[in-house]
């Protein structure tokens, strides 16, 4: 709440400042969510915006796991409430996620758990990602969906493990796929690092049974609304180049964020183009030195070994196809996402994101640290024990004893305890045995491991300087702003009277920031009022070629035209083909009216050039309720 303390004073009548076009996008995609039950549309398109061609909805960041549970306090107190409160769960949430499952399933103390979990829920990149990105924030399934995944290493439970997981999957895919696919990919790269290779077949002879269950039941519960998100009416493939080329820059990991209480705006906003929502790195430099110091400090750790190896892939693959370095794109340089990003699948990514899989990195790997370097160093170790062979229990075999396994505590059975933390398992230890049947028989059971020497002048050490290095990302409150009044003729129910039956408006003269306003008169007519345009993401239209994203509809002639003479001193004299490209973008649009914000910037020049262009079978706007109406019936057929 103290992050978004000034959104909750007012959600209906604030918005998030530094990225307004998603805080409005993801209220109408709320709004969309209640039509799903009150009008029966589907969740997976809706043509009340780019109308005729509508809005793939899967294609889009619909976020229905979220937004159909949610629909009666939609409807209830409004889209405002809602959206607040999907951002707050998204900090909230994972914050708590990742606690439980550090506790319960990783085996981390209390302490190790508490800070890694405040800093997984509220890090730089988390706080930038709620200023308008909730689904991507909202990474309260992903803790869950990792200790499932390490969790199938048991043998047995197959149906069981594989429903669990299915059933994450497929939860999370409701809220972002993108997170899904960093997920997986996490995933793979870390039991890459972390597992010896000869180790590898073992493993897959228990896990791939029960990935089998899940992709089975995921994959038939998500068939076709996967297939509709890639093959339905306004489907897209990869995004385009622009969007594709978001990636951070060298600096920006040593540096603080604008949402840190130390951070600098203007700087955090030269290191990465002034693209607040975004800004997934900005460790500052101290945290990134304590890491470096840890990595060193514990560089016999398996478990830290796999988490660096982790984080530098992610690191590097955040960097985008260009290299950035101090706020300049060193396009000598090419990364290795240049090739990557051509790729299946890799071609919807943003580069940049990659770095929130580097916060989950840093996450886990301050919680080893500080059960490492202070928890345990804070009190005596227990004894050690040794194992019993199964097959021989009237003799005590001492094994061998080999390096201490960490990532065993990360799949237990139970909760932690608040005994020496260091590599030790969960619940009642028997995933150490099962560790040794699985992946090296020879093995009768792992030792427990050796207890740490009690140094508390050193674990004092490494506290403060945890403590140091996390101070300084402490979040600041999100900055709001109250929401412009919109026209009269689009509040109240005034469209029901002052504009035709069935409306179709095409809002002129369009463009970016008449797409951002159409979702809210969207969302106020309660989508009564269809609309020409909006804000999304679609193919370009005007170009039936390119099918990469686009951010709202292709650029028509007509919008294209009033763009170029909005500037002018006076309103040109319109030529035969401006008046002809008019009547197609009617007729395409179907449209029913034409208006124009009144008060819009060089608002005669573009009045007067619509009266031109519409002539002679409609006549002049007329200013209705703060909007100039223009009704092209005539022209368009529609109505």
């Amino acid at each position: 709440m103290y992050a978004l303390h000034r959104l909750w004073a007012d959600p209906n009548g604030r918005y998030l400042t530094f990225n307004f076009q998603d805080n409005f996008v993801f209220e109408w995609f709320l709004t969309h969510a209640t039509h799903v039950f009150t009008q029966g549309e589907s969740p997976f398109f809706s043509d009340d915006v780019n109308s005729p061609l509508g809005v793939n909805l899967m294609a889009n960041t619909s976020i229905l796991t979220l937004a159909l549970p949610l629909t009666p306090i939609t409807l209830w107190l409004g889209t405002g409430v809602t959206f607040a409160i999907i951002t707050t769960l998204a900090l909230a949430g994972t914050a708590a996620a990742w606690y439980w499952v550090l506790t319960r399933d990783f085996g981390r103390s209390r302490l190790a758990a508490g800070v890694a979990s405040a800093f997984l829920g509220f890090a730089p990149g988390m706080m930038s990602q709620t200023i308008g990105h909730p689904n991507i924030a909202g990474q309260y399934l992903v803790p869950f969906i990792v200790a499932a995944v390490l969790r199938m290493r048991q043998p047995g439970k197959v149906w069981r493990h594989g429903l669990v997981l299915a059933a994450l999957v497929v939860a999370q895919a409701g809220i972002n796929e993108e997170l899904l696919f960093f997920t997986a990919l996490t995933l793979a790269v870390f039991i890459l690092a972390y597992v010896p290779w000869r180790e590898l077949p073992g493993h897959a002879r228990v896990m791939l049974p029960k990935c089998g269950v899940t992709l089975l039941v995921a994959g038939a519960v998500l068939a076709y609304p996967l297939y509709f998100q890639f093959t339905g009416p306004q489907s897209y493939h990869g995004l385009d180049q622009g969007v594709r080329s978001i990636n951070l820059d060298v600096l920006s990991f040593v540096t603080f964020s604008r949402n840190s209480i130390v951070g600098d705006v203007a700087e955090a906003a030269r290191l990465n183009r002034d693209n607040a929502s975004e800004e997934n790195s900005f460790f500052g430099w101290p945290l990134v030195l304590l890491l470096v110091a840890g990595a060193i400090a514990l560089r016999r750790n398996r478990l830290i070994r796999a988490l660096a190896i982790t984080g530098f892939v992610f690191v590097v693959g955040s960097l985008g196809s260009v290299l950035r370095f101090d706020a300049v794109d060193r396009t000598g340089y090419h990364g290795p996402w240049y090739w990557i990003s051509k790729l299946p699948l890799f071609d919807s990514i943003v580069p940049a994101r990659l770095g929130l899989i580097v916060t989950v990195v840093v996450g886990i790997g301050l919680a080893h640290m500080i059960d490492r370097l202070v928890v345990d160093r804070m009190r005596p170790g227990a004894a050690p024990t040794e194992p019993v062979n199964p097959g021989n229990s009237g003799n005590s075999i001492k094994a061998p004893e080999p390096e201490p396994d960490p990532v065993l505590a990360l799949v237990g059975s139970g909760p932690s305890s608040d005994g020496p933390s260091s590599d030790r398992p969960l619940g009642d230890g028997r995933l150490l045995v099962v560790e040794a049947s699985v992946a090296t028989p020879r093995r009768l059971a792992a030792p427990a491991p050796a207890p740490m020497r009690q140094r508390p002048l050193a674990a004092a050490v490494w506290g403060l300087a945890i403590l140091a290095a996390i101070l300084p990302l402490f979040p600041k409150p999100h900055h709001v702003s109250d929401r412009p009044a919109l026209p009269a003729l689009f509040t109240d129910g005034n469209w029901r009277t002052k504009l035709p039956p069935n409306p179709v408006v095409a809002p002129l003269p369009g463009g970016w920031n008449d797409n951002i306003l159409m979702m809210r008169w969207s969302i106020e007519t309660n989508f009564e009022v269809k609309l020409t345009a909006g804000y999304f993401l679609g193919p370009n239209d005007t170009v039936p070629e390119d099918k990469s994203a686009h951010f709202g509809p292709g650029v028509r002639e007509t919008v294209a035209y009033l763009n170029r003479i909005r500037g002018d001193l006076t309103s040109p004299n319109v030529t035969a083909e401006a008046r002809a490209d008019m009547r197609a973008d009617l007729k395409f649009w179907k449209a029913t009216n034409i208006v124009m914000v009144v008060g819009y910037r060089n608002e005669n020049v573009i009045r007067e050039t619509i009266d031109k262009l519409v002539a002679p079978e409609v006549a002049p706007g007329r200013a209705v309720d703060g909007v100039w109406v223009w009704d092209v019936r005539a022209i368009s057929g529609a109505g």
